[in-house]
C-alpha cells in the first residue's frame, strides 16, 4: 500500500466554480460553432511537470493510467501522438524538446540560452514522430498542467524567433542558429487546449518547502510501485543538457545515489540545475509567469481553449477545502491554497478555489490576454487569439482528469471527455 500510496503521490505532483466577477474582454465571433469535421490536423498531448513518455513507466500511460488515450483516439478517427519532453525542466526547454519531438533531430536549445543558464546546448536526437509539420500540415496541441503552457512557448518562438539567438554569432566551427529561433513559421499550429493549465502560475510552487518536497520526490521514483531497481529504463529526467543523464547499464539505484551525492565542498552535484532560473519550479512561480505572459502572447493565427476544473468548496469564512471524494494526496495543499492570503493578480479571494495543485484562476487564460467564456446553450466560434474558456468543472482533481483514480473518473469517462475535446478541434476551420 505505501509503494502505491508513493506512486500516486510522484504522478499527483506533476502532475463549475467560475467567479462571478469573470467578464469577457473579448468579443466572441458571431458564427455559430461548427458541427461537422474541417481539418484532420494530427493531436500533440503534452504532459505536465514530472510526467513521462509512453516507453516509460512500464506501460502506466501520463495519459489514461492503465487505459491509453492516444490509442483511443487513434481508434476513433483522430490522429494522435504523444510528446515526451523534460519532466523538470523549463517551459523553453520543454518547448524545444517538443519542437523536436515532433520534426525530429538533435535537440537544440539555443547558444544563447545555453551560455545564459551554464547547460550544454545540444540536447537528445528525435526520430521525430510528424516530420511533415508545416502551415500546411498543422497540429493541435493538448496539455496538461505545466503541458497547458510549454506549448504557447513554442508558438511564440514559430512565429517570432528569439532576438538573443539570433542575434548571436556563432564561431567558425560552431553550428549556425537553429532554424526554430528565426521564426516565420506562422500558421503552424491550429490550435492549443490547455487541461488544467499552469497559465498564471501556481501557488504550490510558491511554498517554501515545495522545492524540497519534489527533490525527495525524484529520489523516491526508484522505489515506485517495487519495480526492479536493475531494469535501466523506466523514466528518464531528460536533464542530459545539464551533465545528469542516466549512464549506460547504470541502475536506477546507482543513478539515484550519484545525482543526490554532494561534491567535496559540500554542494548538491545537482545545485546548478535547482538553483538556476531555467527549471519548471522557477517557471511555475506566479511573479515569473506574470512576467512571461508578457512575452508569450496570444498568436492571432490560433484557436485557444481552456478546462478548468474546482475540486473545492467554499465555506462561511469565505476559505475553500478540499471536497471529501479529493485524492488524499492533494488536500492539505489545497487546503493552503483555499486560504491564500498572498498578494496575487486578480486579488488572493479569486486564488482560492482550486483543484488540488492549481487555482482555478491561474489555469482559464493567462491574464491580460483576450478571452471569452463559452455558453454551453449557445456556443460560439472564438476568434483566434482568443481563449474560449470553458465552464469550470466541479468534483475532479488535477490528477483524475489524465488518469482513472475510480472515486473522480474513469477509462471509460476520461476517453469520452478527450474525444470530445478532438471532435472540437476537428471542427475548426483550417
Amino acid at each position: 500500500m505505501k509503494k502505491i500510496t508513493l506512486f500516486l503521490f510522484c504522478i499527483a505532483i506533476f502532475s463549475s466554480c467560475d467567479r462571478e466577477e469573470l467578464t469577457s474582454v473579448s468579443k466572441p465571433d458571431l458564427s455559430a460553432y461548427p458541427t461537422k469535421r474541417q481539418n484532420m490536423y494530427p493531436i500533440v498531448l503534452v504532459h505536465g511537470m514530472c510526467g513521462w513518455g509512453r516507453d516509460e513507466m512500464f506501460g502506466y500511460k501520463y495519459w489514461g493510467g492503465f487505459g491509453d488515450t492516444q490509442t483511443y483516439l487513434n481508434f476513433n478517427g483522430y490522429k494522435t501522438f504523444t510528446a515526451s519532453v523534460g519532466p523538470l525542466s523549463s517551459n523553453w526547454d520543454r518547448a524545444v524538446e517538443l519542437y523536436y519531438n515532433i520534426v525530429g533531430g538533435r535537440v537544440d536549445y539555443g547558444a544563447a540560452h545555453a551560455l545564459k543558464h551554464g547547460h550544454n546546448r545540444f540536447g537528445e536526437t528525435y526520430t521525430g514522430f510528424y516530420k511533415q509539420w508545416s502551415a500546411t500540415n498543422k497540429v493541435h496541441f493538448v496539455g496538461h498542467s505545466l503541458g497547458g503552457a510549454s506549448p504557447r512557448f513554442l508558438i511564440q518562438l514559430l512565429e517570432n524567433g528569439d532576438a538573443d539567438e539570433m542575434a548571436y554569432v556563432p564561431s567558425h566551427n560552431e553550428t549556425p542558429t537553429s532554424d526554430l529561433f528565426k521564426g516565420n513559421k506562422k500558421n503552424w499550429v491550429a490550435s492549443h487546449t490547455s487541461i488544467a493549465g499552469v497559465q498564471n502560475g501556481a501557488l504550490t510552487v510558491d511554498s517554501d518547502s515545495f522545492r524540497e518536497v519534489l527533490m525527495k520526490m525524484v529520489l523516491g521514483i526508484g522505489t515506485i510501485g517495487g519495480i526492479g531497481l536493475e531494469q535501466n529504463t523506466f523514466y528518464n529526467f531528460d536533464l542530459g543538457h545539464w551533465g545528469l543523464q542516466r549512464q549506460p547499464k547504470e541502475t536506477v539505484k546507482a543513478y539515484f545515489d550519484r545525482i543526490s551525492a554532494k561534491t567535496a565542498s559540500g554542494t548538491p552535484v545537482t545545485a546548478r540545475f535547482w538553483d538556476s532560473k531555467d527549471n519548471c519550479m522557477y517557471d511555475m512561480k506566479v511573479t515569473t509567469m506574470q512576467q512571461q505572459n508578457q512575452w508569450v502572447k496570444s498568436s492571432p493565427n490560433v484557436y485557444y481553449a481552456s478546462y478548468t476544473f474546482n475540486d473545492t468548496k467554499q465555506q462561511s469564512n469565505r476559505n475553500w477545502t478540499p471536497i471529501p471524494s479529493m485524492s488524499l494526496l492533494f488536500q492539505l495543499e489545497s487546503a493552503h491554497i483555499g486560504k491564500t492570503s498572498a498578494d496575487l493578480p486578480e486579488g488572493f479571494n479569486s486564488w482560492r478555489p482550486n483543484d488540488g495543485l492549481v487555482s482555478v484562476v491561474s489555469s482559464q487564460y493567462p491574464l491580460g490576454h483576450d478571452y471569452v467564456l463559452m455558453d454551453p446553450a449557445n456556443r460560439k466560434l472564438a476568434q483566434k487569439g482568443v481563449w474560449d474558456v470553458h465552464p469550470t468543472i466541479n468534483g475532479q482533481d488535477h490528477l483524475s482528469v489524465v488518469a482513472p483514480d475510480l472515486l473522480q473518473s474513469t477509462t471509460i469517462s476520461l476517453n469520452n471527455f478527450y474525444l470530445g475535446i478532438a471532435k472540437d478541434l476537428s471542427y475548426l476551420p483550417k
